[in-house]
């Protein structure tokens, strides 16, 4: 296993503060022979200043790392920078808002000695700013990226996007990640399904996802997503995720079915929202900005020829 490559990319966009202390904690390794790779995706913030200063062409026996940009913004796009740029058997990616247990990289590469196995996740807990509020225990955990569960390793069907891994070869002949992230919000209706989409890509063809709770990060989960706002946000992209998927892997869907549901969403919209007024129900309040994400989105496909071509697009590699 020590003869394994693994290349830890990190993309990053406006979080300095944080990724210094990602980068920290990967410096802390007990692993040799990694480099960590920082894609600065049209960074507005200090990113390029502090990380040409501080960590440019460092490379020691343990480790290397590397500061690229990535001006096309989208969380794919500095991926699959990070993947081309990569020297590494392995690719982890993580986000720039966590902090690497030491043995973070030896308990992700451990289930790879498999063949089989292709993408290998770890186990995502919670650094609180603040403490949360009650209220969102009635929510799922994927709400904040928390996965931590304690049982594994054991194959599954998901793992999440901030303590992901991926073979290589395996990502490049897959067609790499459907869109996910954009910095800016006019984006956002650019997003797809991201990690999931191509874990549905690594299940069919025939490889294993495996959990590995020893594999553990800690995802700083700062005092504004502890909000209603952020938790109606995080609806409506999730929203607009499950239209991308439901037209993309869809072989017919016509302008008129797309209507209907269009239609359909809305009124699930106003129920929800109807709801939340009436009964102060704050989980229809928030579902309703799902609801609202699906109405618009599936009216916008019928609507923007442009958006339907980017969702049936082959693969999302961008080409320089």
């Amino acid at each position: 296993m020590s003869e394994i490559r693994v290349s830890v990319i990190i993309p990053t966009y406006d979080r300095t503060g944080f990724l210094i202390n990602t980068i920290k904690s990967l410096k802390k390794q007990d692993f040799s022979g990694y480099e960590v790779i920082i894609v600065d995706n049209a960074c507005l913030d200090e990113t390029k200043i502090y990380l040409e200063k501080e960590i440019e062409d460092i490379d020691t026996e343990k480790y290397s790392i590397k500061y690229i940009q990535e001006p096309n913004i989208g969380l794919h796009n500095a991926r699959h920078r990070g993947a081309k740029e990569s020297n590494g058997d392995i690719l982890l990616y993580i986000d720039d808002d966590v902090i690497a247990d030491g043995n973070l990289l030896n308990e992700i590469i451990n289930p790879y000695s498999n063949s089989e196995v292709g993408c290998v996740g770890g186990r995502i807990l919670p650094k609180w700013e603040v403490e949360p509020p009650d209220w969102i225990k009635q929510f799922p955990k994927w709400y904040l990226s928390i996965l931590d569960d304690e049982e594994g390793p054991k194959e599954v069907q998901w793992i999440y996007g901030c303590n992901f891994s991926i073979r290589k070869d395996l990502l490049f002949e897959l067609g790499g990640f459907n869109p996910d992230a954009f910095g800016d919000k006019k984006m956002w209706w650019y997003r797809g399904d991201g990690e999931i989409g191509l874990l549905k890509k690594v299940h069919n063809a025939g490889k294993k996802v495996i959990y590995n709770p020893k594999a553990v990060v800690w995802h700083f989960i700062p005092k504004e997503r502890l909000t209603v706002k952020y938790f109606k946000e995080r609806a409506f992209k999730s929203g607009i995720e499950a239209s991308y998927s439901k037209f993309r892997y869809s072989e017919k869907m016509s302008k008129v079915k797309l209507l209907v549901r269009s239609f359909a969403f809305g009124v699930l919209f106003f129920v929800d929202l109807f709801k939340s007024f009436a009964f102060r129900d704050l989980k229809a309040k928030v579902n309703s900005s799902y609801f609202k994400a699906r109405c618009l989105y599936e009216l916008k496909i019928v609507t923007d020829n442009v958006l339907r071509d980017f969702v049936k697009r082959e693969n999302y590699w961008y080409e320089e």
